[in-house]
């Protein structure tokens, strides 16, 4: 969830309402003619040596056709249409955690694609507010937070206080500091490539790439490393940032959790070249098609001594060449996910909306006026880390305090707590894991939702006053303050941390 009102950039017209109702459009009325009669299909099929294969093997064959294809297949005969109109078929291709006992899972299958269409052009609907420009200037000071005894109710795995140490008092089991750093490299890269990947053609290319890269992991063992390209690495990043969506699309696709991490082992830096080299060949073995380009050092031989010396990246996946993306879209273009193309574009604007509310926070602090002028980069550095990371257990706690009923029951993080819970989702088997052990339940994430503003800015506000009643601090602002009086060596080290 984040918020849309306010300093985190989102326009709206005198209609409360999100949705466009202009954007409504009818449901499809999908329907097969068939012009066969039975005799004919009798005829047809006892000359043919389908008539040999029983039904149960057609049936697991069908199951690995495309929805372009099972529609054609369906024109040949009758007993076709019967097979390919099989739930086990359908059922296989969208979200199954719910079904109806009026519809079949081809009618169900329909009406996924069809919300899945509306949802698309509702997206497109969001627009952001301004944009970022980048000037690097001197850091501001921060507020303390106040100190003073508090009850403490001990809630799931927080056993003490959050306003009781400047250290998060829980353990997490991603390396948080080093993961928000890369992941917010990895946001400014693609933007340069922004423009270029939210047109329509490349954004299905994209897609494909990364249906195709995941079934190769689902193939092959997990400790087989394969190495994503950048642009199948930020649609990685779009189905990561929804983990309910992504457990689901991947026991339904490929039968397990596909794990991720942006970080990389030593052993893994030592092999990433090579196996970037595997990535290619097998991509290109399985699918018939360039993965993408191998730099003109990839051709080199290097010694072990070059290789030491030689500085590695910690990050998994390839961005020494990109792909090149055709200007038309692929043939037989299906997107298997439940997401949309529309969610990958917002998800790559969601680093410029960030920026401004951090810049906007920045100004709004008290004390010592700070102008960072037109430049502004977001603050990773250690004492900052510290800061964020604290904002993140608070907002942690609450979720367990004050578990998910209703929709609008929950609070609404900032963008600076989606820094942290970001790359928190970075690993989803540990990020389940985390989730269940110190909240609970799973923290479900879904970004842009499509909540009316009044109704999301009187949650906003209820919310708000929550968190002011246990934590003494304002949320928006909660990620600016320091714990207590003892964090002050946080500052004292601030100008060396923007380096970092």
């Amino acid at each position: 969830m984040k918020r849309f009102f306010g300093r985190t950039g989102r326009t709206t017209d005198n209609n409360s309402s999100t949705k466009p109702k202009e954007a409504r459009v009818n449901a499809p009325n999908i329907t097969w003619s068939h012009t066969w009669s039975f005799d004919e299909s009798r005829d047809a099929l006892s000359e043919s040596f389908f008539a040999n294969i029983p039904n149960e093997i057609l049936l697991r064959i069908f199951q690995l056709f495309s929805v372009r294809d099972l529609c054609s297949i369906s024109s040949v005969c009758r007993l076709f249409k019967m097979i390919a109109d099989q739930d086990e078929i359908w059922k296989l291709k969208y979200d199954t955690s719910t079904k109806i006992y009026s519809k079949s899972c081809k009618q169900i299958y329909m009406d996924w694609m069809y919300e899945k269409s509306l949802r698309n052009i509702e997206l497109r609907s969001i627009h952001r507010q301004y944009r970022t420009a980048c000037i690097r200037c001197a850091p501001p000071s921060y507020p303390v937070r106040p100190s003073k005894e508090q009850k403490f109710e001990s809630i799931a795995g927080f056993t003490k206080h959050l306003n009781s140490s400047a250290d998060m008092t829980i353990e997490l089991s991603v390396n948080i500091d080093t993961t928000a750093r890369e992941l917010i490299q990895l946001l400014e890269k693609a933007s340069k490539f922004q423009e270029q990947w939210q047109q329509a053609p490349i954004l299905k290319q994209m897609i494909t790439r990364y249906y195709r890269f995941m079934r190769l992991k689902a193939s092959h063992p997990t400790n087989i490393l394969l190495i994503p390209t950048m642009d199948i690495e930020i649609v990685w990043q779009t189905h990561l940032l929804r983990p309910e969506m992504y457990q689901a699309d991947c026991l339904r696709l490929f039968r397990r959790i596909i794990d991720h991490s942006l970080l990389i082992t030593d052993i893994q830096k030592m092999l990433k070249d090579q196996a970037f080299q595997d990535t290619c060949q097998l991509y290109e073995k399985t699918y018939g098609e360039q993965y993408c380009t191998l730099s003109p050092d990839n051709d080199k031989q290097e010694s072990a001594s070059d290789m030491n010396r030689r500085s590695k990246p910690n990050y998994t996946y390839w961005d020494k060449t990109q792909c090149k993306f055709s200007t038309e879209s692929p043939k037989d273009y299906e997107n298997p996910f439940s997401f949309t193309e529309s969610d990958i574009i917002l998800d790559m604007n969601w680093l410029d909306s960030c920026k401004q509310f951090m810049r906007n926070a920045l100004e709004n602090t008290p004390g010592e006026a700070y102008d960072p002028d037109e430049c502004f980069d977001i603050d990773l550095g250690k004492g900052a880390m510290k800061r964020l990371t604290k904002s993140y257990e608070r907002f942690l706690y609450i979720a367990a305090k004050y578990p998910l009923e209703k929709s609008n029951d929950f609070v609404p993080p900032t963008y600076a707590i989606d820094i942290i819970w970001h790359s928190h989702m970075q690993e989803p088997l540990n990020y389940r894991a985390d989730c269940i052990r110190l909240v609970g339940y799973v923290v479900n994430h879904a970004p842009w939702p499509m909540i009316e503003d009044d109704i999301m800015k009187k949650t906003s506000d209820r919310s708000d006053d929550m968190w002011k009643k246990e934590f003494q601090s304002d949320i928006e602002t909660d990620h600016l303050d320091n714990t207590t009086d003892h964090d002050s060596d946080s500052d004292s080290d601030h100008d060396a941390d923007w380096s970092d």
